[in-house]
C-alpha cells in the first residue's frame, strides 16, 4: 500500500515547507553536491584524513557510485530558502551492484538476502536538523518509490549496538539477521501495514 508521501511537503505542515527532490530534479546539481559533501563529512565518525585526495577518496567509497549510477535515487530533503538539509542515496539492485561489492568493506556479509529485499539505502540529515523526522521522510519515499518499482522489499546494514536500530524498527524494519558485529534490518513493500508492523528473524 503506497504510504502517499508528497515530494513536497506543503507550508504550515510539522516539517515546515520542506520538500523532497531527486538529485537530477535540481536546477544547480554542483551547489547541490558541495552542501551534500557537508553533511557527509559532518555525519562520518572519520575525521581525519593525510590528504585532500585521500578525503575525496573517501567520500567516492561511499557516495560515489550512487551519485554517478543512480542519481535518480539520491534523494535530498530541501528548505524553503533551498538549503539541503539531509539525503539518501539509494541502490535498488544490491545483487547487481558489483561495483558497490568491490567498494564496501562486508557489502556481501548479508548477500544471501538481496533477493527478497533488493534495495539498500544510507542516509545523512544535516546537524540541527536531526530528530526533526526528515529521516523517516526520506526513508518513506525511497520506500514508496521502490513498491512503485515492484521491488519486494528495502534493506540497511548497520551495527548491532547502534544507536539508529530503534529508528529503523519504528520505520517497518523489523525483519532482522545478526552476523558478528553486524545487523541486517528489512523491510517488507507492497503488504500493507502489516508488513511494517510484524516481526521476522532472518538468521
Amino acid at each position: 500500500m503506497s504510504r502517499g508521501i508528497p515530494e513536497q511537503t506543503p507550508e504550515g505542515s510539522g516539517n515546515g515547507g520542506i520538500r523532497l527532490e531527486r538529485l537530477t530534479a535540481l536546477p544547480d546539481r554542483g551547489a547541490a553536491l558541495k552542501e551534500f559533501e557537508e553533511i557527509f563529512f559532518a555525519s562520518t565518525t572519520r575525521t581525519e584524513f593525510g590528504s585532500e585526495a585521500e578525503r575525496a577518496a573517501f567520500l567516492d567509497v561511499w557516495t560515489g557510485w550512487f551519485v554517478t549510477e543512480a542519481p535518480r535515487d539520491v534523494w535530498l530533503a530541501v528548505s524553503g530558502n533551498g538549503l539541503i538539509l539531509g539525503y539518501l542515496t539509494g541502490c535498488k539492485d544490491s545483487a547487481g551492484s558489483t561495483v558497490l561489492a568491490r567498494r564496501i568493506p562486508k557489502y556481501e556479509v548479508f548477500a544471501d538476502h538481496f533477493a527478497a529485499y533488493p534495495a539498500h539505502f544510507h542516509i545523512n540529515v544535516r546537524p540541527g536538523w536531526r530528530d526533526h523526522g526528515l529521516g523517516r521522510l526520506l526513508v518513506d519515499r525511497f520506500a514508496e518509490d521502490c513498491a512503485a518499482d515492484g521491488l519486494p522489499g528495502v534493506h540497511l546494514v548497520t551495527a548491532v549496538f547502534a544507536r539508529n536500530v530503534g529508528f529503523y524498527q519504528r520505520a517497518g524494519f523489523t525483519d532482522a539477521c545478526q552476523r558478528g558485529p553486524l545487523l541486517f534490518l528489512g523491510r517488507r513493500l507492497g503488504l500493507g501495514l502489516e508488513a511494517l508492523t510484524s516481526t521476522a528473524l532472518l538468521c
